[in-house]
């Protein structure tokens, strides 16, 4: 089953994927948006909030359930 944006994030998926962009822009990625902040956190979480981070959560439950953004391809 797959089921596109929108859709609920948990609070845990959510600070994985602000996470591990953050940890992609601090390794000099290139930033999505454009944004005075200089912290890696706060322009991952800018990008978050706007919507701009290409990302597929899987959840396991009974059975995969995959979220997909497609607006952003």
């Amino acid at each position: 089953m797959k089921r596109t944006f929108p859709f609920k994030y948990t609070r845990f998926e959510k600070v994985r994927i602000i996470g591990a962009r953050a940890l992609q822009i601090a390794l000099g990625a290139p930033v999505l948006i454009e944004t005075d902040k200089t912290d890696p956190l706060e322009i991952a979480r800018e990008e978050f909030e706007r919507g701009v981070i290409p990302i597929t959560v899987r959840r396991r439950r009974e059975s995969f359930v995959w979220l997909e953004r497609y607006d952003l391809f």
